[in-house]
């Protein structure tokens, strides 16, 4: 339900851990060929000081490869310091039905950084993300009952697909942009097979520590997230390679007339 995949846990299981393993051989690769890569591969030229420059360029940006944007108006709001410590590092509100001008993205300060992430969660947020496919759905004058319904796979597995877009936009150079798509999807990747692990499989803590390798203070706070919200991350990277699989698919079928504004515009409408 949290994927919005037809596909059976085994099914989501394979298909995770055939990207995990092409992500870590091509990561490796990278590695080898540059020393340099890694310690590079956050910088980002961009300037992040203004959100609202950020998301600007964001939206200047995206022209070229997705439908031009609602003309809604939003804005930028910063995360109360009384929530700051159980809030995510930013989130887009919904808006009411019946003000869907009144469109807000969140941003926690004591989350934000100076490098390409912030750049990238702004995507997520905004523009290709999910301010952008909000607006654009409240524009296709479709029946307002769906606007009452959530649907975590697409919503999240987009906006994963407008971070992982988003890097190209940041002008770093292809190592970079690759490194960091790669290291995305290695990390969700990680996150759900554990999921799965401790959620179908019955993995224990020590289970869970033996599969991530990492320091026992770091798996304890991954283990209680698992079990405390099962589906979490499968929202964001299961609905993230459905629509990398619809997009394959559309440039098998359709060779050199596929066109991504094309088809992007498809799948928002």
């Amino acid at each position: 339900e949290s994927t919005g995949s037809s596909k059976s846990v085994e099914e989501i299981e394979d298909l995770l851990m055939n990207q995990f393993d092409s992500d870590m051989r091509r990561l490796m690769e990278l590695s080898l060929a540059d020393d340099t890569a890694f310690d590079r591969m956050e910088d980002c030229p961009v300037d992040l000081s203004d959100p609202y420059q950020v998301l600007n360029v964001l939206k200047d940006g995206i022209a070229k490869d997705f439908p031009a944007p609602s003309d809604l108006p939003f804005e930028v709001n910063y995360v109360p310091p009384s929530m700051e410590e159980y809030m995510n590092p930013a989130y887009y509100i919904l808006p009411p039905i019946d003000y869907l001008e009144n469109n807000v993205i969140y941003i926690n300060k004591t989350h934000s950084t100076d490098d390409i992430e912030q750049f990238v969660t702004l995507a997520h947020e905004g523009f290709p993300g999910h301010l952008y496919q909000t607006t654009f759905f409240y524009g296709q004058n479709s029946s307002n009952i769906r606007k009452l319904f959530g649907f975590s796979g697409y919503t999240e597995g987009w906006g994963t697909y407008a971070e992982m877009y988003a890097y190209q936009l940041a002008g770093i150079d292809d190592t970079s942009l690759q490194l960091n798509q790669l290291n995305k999807r290695y990390s969700f990747a990680l996150y759900c097979l554990a999921d799965i692990g401790i959620n179908y499989e019955g993995w224990t803590f020590e289970d869970t520590q033996d599969f991530l390798a990492l320091d026992e203070e770091t798996c304890r706070e991954i283990y209680e997230i698992l079990v405390e919200e099962p589906g979490l991350y499968l929202a964001y990277y299961g609905g993230y390679l459905e629509f990398m699989d619809l997009r394959e698919k559309a440039e098998r079928t359709l060779g050199d007339k596929f066109n991504l504004k094309e088809f992007h515009t498809f799948l928002l409408e």
